[in-house]
Formats: structure tokens, C-alpha cells, sequence
């Protein structure tokens, strides 16, 4: 369901479709921005085409409204640090309107780009309190905005209280995770043996890429940016959503909307980390990694 007030129902259900397809092609559009910008065009181009294929994409766009528009500001906050590393106001904008008018799920975000202020901040010799209060000068004005118009995304009012589930919100992320790495299999061993696998070649490839490409570049150069503002954002989504799960009452346990941003960020960091490796492997490295991709984006299309 999608309406809005003073507009008629046509124009509401088509505002509903509209909304998702755009934030689909957004979310698209800057996944192969950030990949071209770290690692070149086929970087860009393979990762368009991942995450387009994840098993969850398109059914997350056809069944909700509020889940892309999540998503899309979550990478658009990844961009703008990577892009504009010193402008802290506009992701620390973008991060104040994901966690709160769009999901609560996004709560790590503002903290991500306040942290991101602070390091760039160290790097250049600025202020670091300055950057720092940009980045959350829109967080508080969005909680005034909040205070006075009652217009939000949280269910107020909103209680703290300690209540646990870190391991039901974990299974729940983690079958998530699992639909992703291995799409059609539904139980059984292979299916645990073939998450647990792929998981810790992922995790490798941008292990090995982080240190034998990254890490050795300048502290301005992209590519190293890329691989650091990911990681920010990547671990305060997740701590943000797991602290929510356990402090705030009535908090659901993570579900696809809230899971699928942390897994677009670290499918376009293993797209660049295999671009950026490529040419150090040998023609059997190649080979093998063209067929576990090919065995997975056939799977992602047939089982979808």
C-alpha cells in the first residue's frame, strides 16, 4: 500500500512503483560509480550486474516501499564519502535523513559519517571538532524537525530498555546473508558447507586485496578511500542494527530491507577486490574464479 495525503489514488499507486524503480536504478547507478571510480570501468560494469542479479534485489523492490529508499541513501551516504570525503555535511545530511524519516534500521549511518569526518579531519590537519559537528548538525536538526512536526520513521514514543536477541536478530541476518552467497538452496549440509565456503573466500579476497593493493597507496588515493569508507559504513550499519534489536523495545528483528544494504556494500568491495587482483593471478586463479561467478550469477537467474 502506498498513499498519500492529498493526492488521488491513481496518482498514489503510481508514485508507489515509481518510488521503487527509481531507487532500484539509483541504488545501480552508484554501485557502478564507486566500483568504476576505485577499479576502473569493468569493475563498474561487473558490479552494476551483481547487484542486480542478488537474489533479493528485485523482490525487495516489488514487495516494499520503505526498504529502497533505505538502501539507495545508504550507498548514495557511502558516495558522498568516498567522492567528497571533506564535505561532511552532505553525507552527514544523507545518513540524518536514512536513520530518522527512513528506517530505524539506518541508526549506525550518522555515527559512520561522523567517524569518516573525524579521520578525514586527522589526515589534513583540520579541525576535527568542525568536521565532526558538520556531520551531525543535520542529525540534529532532523530531531528538531522531528520534536515539533511529529513526522518521523520511529514508533513513538520510543523506549530504551534492555531486551536482548542478539542471537535471533543474528539468525535472522544471517539467513539473509545465506539467501545471497547461496541463492536456490534452501537446507541441508550443502547449503551451510557452500555459505560457510563462499563467506571465507569473500572475506579473503578483500583481506588480500586490502594488503597487497589498497593499504600500500597513499592515504588520498581512491581505491584505499574506498576500502575504508566502506568499512566504516559497513560496521556501524551493523552495530547500529544489532544495538537497536537489543535496546529498543518492539524492535523487529532484522529483515531483508535492513540487511541488504551491509550486503550491497561488501558485494561491490569484492567486485573491486577481485578487479583489483586480477592481474596478479594466474590463468587457473582465473579460471576458477570465472566459474565460481558464472556458477553463482546462473544460479541468481534460474532459482530467482
Amino acid at each position: 500500500m502506498f498513499y498519500v495525503v492529498g493526492l488521488g489514488t491513481g496518482a498514489s499507486d503510481l508514485l508507489g512503483p515509481g518510488l521503487t524503480a527509481l531507487s532500484a536504478g539509483a541504488t545501480v547507478a552508484l554501485a557502478l560509480s564507486l566500483a568504476e571510480a576505485a577499479a576502473g570501468v569493468t569493475a563498474g560494469v561487473l558490479a552494476a550486474v551483481v547487484v542486480t542479479l542478488l537474489p533479493a534485489f528485485i523482490p525487495l523492490h516489488r514487495a516494499s516501499v520503505h526498504g529502497p529508499p533505505l538502501l539507495v541513501l545508504t550507498v548514495f551516504t557511502l558516495a558522498a564519502m568516498v567522492h567528497a570525503p571533506r564535505f561532511s555535511f552532505a553525507y552527514g545530511g544523507a545518513a540524518a535523513i536514512v536513520a530518522l524519516f527512513v528506517s530505524p534500521s539506518g541508526i549506525g549511518v550518522p555515527v559512520a559519517a561522523a567517524v569518516w569526518a573525524f579521520v578525514q579531519a586527522r589526515r589534513r590537519g583540520k579541525r576535527r571538532m568542525r568536521r565532526v559537528a558538520l556531520a551531525i548538525a543535520p542529525l540534529v536538526v532532523g530531531l528538531v524537525v522531528m520534536y515539533y512536526t511529529g513526522s518521523d520513521a520511529w514508533n513513538s514514543p520510543v523506549t530504551i530498555a534492555w531486551r536482548g536477541g542478539l542471537d535471533a536478530g543474528l539468525s535472522a541476518a544471517g539467513r539473509v546473508f545465506g539467501d545471497q552467497l547461496a541463492p536456490g538452496l534452501s537446507q541441508g549440509a550443502l547449503r551451510w558447507i557452500i555459505i560457510a565456503d563462499s563467506a571465507l573466500v569473500a572475506i579473503a579476497l578483500v583481506a588480500v586485496a586490502w594488503r597487497r593493493v589498497a593499504g600500500r597507496l597513499p592515504s588520498d588515493a581512491l581505491l584505499r578511500r574506498f576500502f575504508e569508507a566502506s568499512g566504516v559504513l559497513a560496521v556501524a550499519y551493523a552495530v547500529g542494527l544489532a544495538l537497536r534489536t537489543m535496546l529498543i523495545a518492539g524492535a523487529p528483528d532484522p529483515d531483508l530491507a535492513a540487511v541488504l544494504p551491509i550486503v550491497v556494500i561488501g558485494t561491490v568491495v569484492v567486485v573491486v577486490s577481485i578487479v583489483s587482483l586480477w592481474p596478479r593471478w594466474s590463468r587457473a586463479g582465473k579460471l576458477i574464479a570465472v566459474m565460481l561467478g558464472a556458477g553463482w550469477m546462473g544460479a541468481s537467474i534460474l532459482l530467482r
